[in-house]
């Protein structure tokens, strides 16, 4: 029969009966062939629509979903999938409803909404349990398992791929391919790769009958993580490199990007960070452009920490800060698609349920911006402290910072006009906090009434903690402890306690999830920022200040006693042969040499006194107040103390070392800090040319 007649007449059977789809579902599904794809789904929305047929209209929208999917717009695809669940979910069918879950499960997998993800798939899981649709069951755990991989749960996705094999039901090759190829990227994770390898062989047999694309792409890309894993790093380049080709030749954007993410981490392991930074920008540019916001934010965070290792703070904070924006934005995005699920079907009720979590969604995310953009701990206790109410009743706020190698952590409590801050080991304190059980096992706690449920998390009654007023334990009745997750790392916990019995339900656990998501966040930004904070005001080695840093504050402390008459002065400080330390024994042990001493020097300075490492082995200190007697007394107790102390580089390695010290006091005739530190510098050389050793003022 003519192609164009039995369209036709299919199109007359969907007037009769709209239920008589297949015709044209197998027509849109070959993706093979986008834009024939696109006309005919484009024509059947037309035709569903011109004669109101609501399940035709949901099928179309719901390939339009998987066309946009193909062009990599993901938000598009996104709203025609949401737009098939609403229709499917309104004429109840539930067989379209699982397939709509499917579409949803695969782009916000895609995207990194990894809960979103979770979320559809275990409901379209759910549906095909109650409807005994086996066939789309299979697709949904394949897609789910993907997901749990995204999200890190190995475990969880290996669980899901191993039952399908329980199952009653023959896989197609599509699905056996993505089986294997899902199991070779848990064992490569695992710490397996050689079975990896034999997975993606199992793979690799069927795709040279089928001549799939992206699967090819897979394969040389997960060889590549497996043959890393071994050590293999020239088998593994190869591998990277075909990927990168074959994806680029037949335009696999995704796929791509991917092989470059894990090209670039093996550029870094072999000390190759230049070609890993090429590749990454290129990533970004691509990702960028296709809004591909998990490789996006992935490689940001590798080059913030190329940068950060490379000692170069402002490059790395750009990448942090890059980092940390696309972070919100995928955060932003998963609260702005909770609104999306709303449609007209919904009650009165059902929409001011969401109105209200809409609202709260709102403060949340306020909230969250006021505190990632905050770097201080009490400054966000108030902050939080102030809000909190609006949020969750509680007559106790509260978070924890915890510190994993000090193994303790310390505890902030505001509430009733009294603030507690104390910090605690662990060790010392076994049983006998819910915090500790929080942390200790990355779980939440609820509480509806702490004197009779105390004993399900902890040994003995909590213990009490000290505040400005004495001794206090809070008494409280309810209470929810949240442990403060980022990257499967425990970074603290929140808590919010309350006088009545039974305060708290599972919305405000819900609720301060969220709070929690945010705060990790903060402590995460702040630890790092703290640390490029040092990077660029403290020498990594000595912890003095870098050169820029005292010649900085040696300008304002210059201005400050011209201005006054005060008197102030500057000692330079040079190790002495040095250079024959480092020959000697190495680098490494020279490096460790310069920080015992810079250790000893610490020891011997005042509070109010400012030291930096001004070059290699020479360092600059700045005496505020003092003459030039008083400072050379000063200098004379460094050089002592230097000269007295046997620095133990282990292995049985002991080292004497002396040092060279210049003093100068600022007077009229240094117009500049440069000139103060000139004249130090000329003493310091005088000590050095009179055999050393010496303290030589100007």
């Amino acid at each position: 029969m003519d192609f164009q007649l039995k369209y036709a007449e299919e199109l007359n059977k969907l007037k009769e009966n709209e239920n008589n789809i297949e015709f044209f579902r197998r027509l849109v599904s070959n993706r093979d062939e986008p834009e024939a794809m696109k006309e005919t789904i484009d024509g059947l929305l037309k035709f569903s629509k011109e004669n109101n047929l609501n399940n035709v209209k949901a099928w179309a929208y719901y390939y339009l979903g998987w066309y946009n999917f193909d062009k990599a717009h993901y938000d598009k695809a996104a709203e025609y999938f949401l737009v098939s669940n609403d229709i499917f979910s309104i004429i109840k069918n539930k067989d379209g409803l699982i397939y709509a879950c499917n579409g949803l499960t695969n782009v916000y997998c895609q995207i990194g909404q990894f809960n979103l993800a979770n979320e559809w798939g275990l409901k379209g899981i759910s549906l095909c349990e109650e409807t005994g649709s086996k066939e789309p069951l299979v697709i949904l755990l394949i897609n789910t398992g993907i997901n749990y991989i995204q999200m890190k749960f190995f475990g969880k996705g290996r669980e899901i791929f191993h039952s399908l094999k329980l199952m009653d039901c023959e896989l197609t090759k599509t699905q056996l391919i993505s089986c294997y190829l899902s199991l070779a990227e848990i064992e490569i994770n695992i710490g397996q790769p050689s079975t990896a390898l034999s997975y993606i062989d199992n793979a690799l047999n069927i795709e040279e009958e089928m001549r799939i694309n992206t699967a090819v792409c897979e394969i040389h890309k997960l060889r590549g993580m497996a043959f890393v894993k071994m050590n293999s790093y020239d088998l593994a380049e190869q591998e990277f490199k075909k990927s990168y080709e074959i994806s680029d030749r037949y335009e696999c954007i995704y796929e791509k990007c991917c092989s470059m993410v894990e090209w670039s981490r093996l550029h870094i392991l072999v000390g190759r960070k230049t070609e890993a930074i090429r590749l990454l920008n290129e990533v970004i540019e691509i990702c960028s452009y296709k809004e591909l916001n998990i490789l996006l934010r992935e490689s940001y965070h590798i080059l913030y920490t190329i940068y950060k290792n490379m000692n170069m703070p402002d490059e790395a904070l750009m990448f942090l800060e890059e980092y940390i924006l696309i972070d919100d934005r995928m955060y932003d995005y998963e609260q702005n698609q909770l609104m999306a699920k709303m449609n007209f079907k919904h009650t009165k009720r059902e929409a001011d349920r969401y109105k209200l979590l809409y609202d709260k969604t709102e403060l949340l995310s306020t909230i969250g911006q006021k505190i990632i953009s905050n770097l201080n701990i009490k400054s966000i206790i108030d902050l939080i402290d102030e809000e909190i109410n609006e949020l969750i009743e509680a007559d106790y706020f509260g978070i924890a910072v915890y510190e994993h190698d000090k193994d303790e952590a310390t505890y902030y409590f505001v509430g009733e006009d009294m603030q507690i801050k104390e910090t605690m080991k662990f060790k010392e304190s076994a049983d006998k906090t819910f915090g500790e059980y929080c942390i200790k096992n990355k779980k939440e706690i609820i509480i509806g009434n702490s004197d009779k449920e105390y004993k399900k998390y902890i040994g003995n009654s909590p213990i009490e903690f000290e505040s400005a007023k004495g001794k206090s334990r809070l008494n409280m009745m309810s209470i929810i402890y949240i442990p403060m997750i980022i990257n499967d790392k425990v970074v603290g916990l929140m808590t919010v306690q309350s006088r009545e019995e039974n305060a708290y339900d599972k919305n405000d656990l819900h609720t301060l999830k969220i709070l929690a998501n945010y705060m990790a966040i903060a402590i995460e930004n702040a630890i790092s920022y703290k640390k490029i904070a040092d990077l660029a005001t403290y020498d990594n080695l000595t912890s003095f200040l870098t050169k820029f840093e005292i010649i900085r504050l040696g300008e304002i402390i210059f201005d400050k006693y011209e201005a006054s008459k005060s008197k102030f002065s500057v000692t330079m400080i040079d190790v002495d042969h040095f250079k024959t330390i480092n020959d000697t024994y190495g680098h490494v042990l020279g490096d460790k040499v310069l920080s015992m001493v810079a250790e000893t020097i610490s020891k011997c300075i005042r509070n109010t006194d400012y030291i930096g490492r001004y070059g290699g082995d020479e360092f600059l200190l700045i005496c505020p107040g003092l003459g030039e007697p008083e400072a050379a007394d000063v200098a004379e107790r460094i050089r002592s103390a230097v000269e007295s102390t046997i620095f133990d580089l282990g292995d049985g390695i002991l080292v004497s070392v002396t040092i060279s010290l210049g003093v100068h006091e600022y007077n009229n005739k240094d117009k500049c800090f440069t000139d103060v530190v000139k004249a130090a510098d000329k003493s310091l050389y005088c000590a050095k040319d009179n055999n050393r050793n010496l303290v030589i003022c100007s």
